[in-house]
């Protein structure tokens, strides 16, 4: 790392702008050496999200489905300027890049939009550790540096430790969200899975089928002439929207009997939000 790089991604506009036009200060390609770094691409906020850890993969699913997070920005940068100066006042080393002496610009994993109801936003920072780093003095300091820096801005900083994270919860919304259209995928005509996935909203809303989820999905890609696992794929849609309700806590959410899940109009599900 280099003055000059540094220089480079703020002309690129790294760390600025807002919901599908933010650009993260760090992107999964600076980091080609390490293994559990991750893309993926987020429907709801209109953009492919940079996460380097898999704490981060999870607190991003977990903030994703909240309905009170109007938006993230992931690995936002905070000003070297100002963090030099904490460091000093505080009397504690600043990072600097390995083998270099070029002071790092730090950041938090997350900036989060939070809205409570109303018009107004609120900002929120959050940094993701694993559990082990909670007592490594190291990792104490910078964290020292940033939420002094957070608190002269008025913003909350919080940690998301792996250990505290609802794992399972995380896993089915992991799991539903893998049934929302890809980017640039095809389907057998435009509008052709929305259209089903509202066919099987009006059935289940006025159903007295009792029988396992996956068996009503088979039994609906039969009668709809459909494709195998296309049923289940609408169900984990409808999930996702908070269509179909669901109990995030359920390990076997495919097994689960359908009056375990409870029907509701697309307008009730968007209200509702929240783990």
């Amino acid at each position: 790392m280099t003055e000059q790089v540094i220089t480079r991604w703020k002309a690129e506009g790294r760390g600025k702008g807002r919901g599908p036009n933010y650009k993260p200060w760090l992107e999964v390609f600076d980091f080609s050496s390490m293994g559990r770094v991750e893309r993926t691409g987020s429907t709801r906020f209109g953009r492919t999200i940079h996460l380097m850890s898999d704490v981060e993969r999870d607190t991003f699913y977990a903030l994703e489905w909240s309905s009170r997070v109007t938006d993230v920005m992931e690995e936002y940068p905070l000003e070297r300027e100002y963090t030099l100066e904490i460091a000093d006042a505080l009397n504690i080393q600043h990072p600097y890049y390995p083998g270099t002496n070029v002071p790092t610009v730090m950041t938090v994993d997350f900036l989060v939009g939070v809205s409570d109801g109303g018009d107004a936003v609120r900002f929120e920072a959050i940094d993701c550790k694993i559990t082990e780093e909670a007592e490594d003095p190291r990792s104490i300091e910078k964290l020292q540096i940033a939420r002094t820096y957070l608190a002269g801005m008025d913003i909350p900083h919080r940690l998301v430790y792996s250990s505290s994270l609802p794992k399972q919860k995380i896993r089915n919304i992991e799991w539903m969200r893998g049934g929302l259209i890809k980017s640039g995928e095809e389907e057998r005509y435009p509008g052709y899975l929305r259209e089903k996935a509202q066919i099987m909203a009006h059935e289940l809303a006025h159903s007295t089928r009792n029988m396992p989820l996956n068996a009503y999905c088979a039994n609906f890609e039969i009668r709809h002439s459909m494709s195998a696992g296309e049923g289940l794929r609408l169900a984990k849609v409808l999930m996702y929207e908070r269509t179909l309700r669901c109990d995030l806590n359920n390990p076997d959410l495919p097994h689960a009997p359908l009056a375990t899940f409870r029907c509701t109009t697309p307008h009730a599900a968007q209200a509702a939000g929240g783990m």
